[in-house]
């Protein structure tokens, strides 16, 4: 189960960070320009961004990525959380987006 770390819905740029059952640190980050998914730098692995894409396609793909639960208040930085927290690693939150980005193209 994902640990929630730190969430800031409020203001110019929502925010939190998530730690993944194996451990990779998962920031996501709602900007006007789009929303970014990115695991922190470890010991073992630079910092790398999983994701990034505008917020209409993002959020598509997370209420696909759901499978039709609702999110917890349907915030937009909730609805990513929602997902991304389902995932085990940060290469499983790469895979699905690009999975479900590829699907959509």
């Amino acid at each position: 189960m994902a640990t929630l770390m730190r969430y800031r819905s409020y203001g110019g740029q929502p925010y939190c960070e998530v730690v993944l059952p194996n451990g990779d640190h998962v920031t996501i980050t709602v900007e006007a320009g789009g929303v970014t998914i990115k695991r922190l730098a470890r010991r073992n692995a630079a910092e790398e961004i999983l994701f990034i894409g505008p917020v209409h396609i993002v959020t598509d793909i997370c209420m696909a990525l759901l499978d039709g639960k609702p999110a917890s208040d349907t915030t937009v930085l909730d609805i990513f959380l929602s997902v991304v927290s389902q995932f085990r690693t940060s290469e499983d939150i790469r895979a699905a987006f690009a999975e479900a980005t590829a699907a959509g193209a």
